[in-house]
């Protein structure tokens, strides 16, 4: 049996959105309540890394794809 590595990215993204998820709500959480100037700027920065994760994980198959010249179809 050949091991199935559309439903491992799958899953793995599954995980990633669920993580960025309980991330960007504490962060959110963290930032809204806060009063040091200095802790809100590293809650932003790690709120746009989390995003930038995000984006990164969903258009990765899409451009291995086009360099590879093969088909995506995850």
């Amino acid at each position: 049996m050949p091991f199935d590595f559309a439903s491992l990215a799958t899953d793995i993204r599954t995980v990633a959105v669920a993580l960025a998820t309980i991330t960007i709500s504490y962060a959110g959480f963290s930032l809204a309540t806060g009063k040091d100037v200095q802790q809100r700027e590293e809650w932003k920065e790690v709120i746009a890394g989390v995003l930038i994760g995000l984006v990164l994980l969903f258009l990765a198959p899409l451009i291995a794809a086009q360099l590879s010249g093969g088909h995506y179809c995850g």
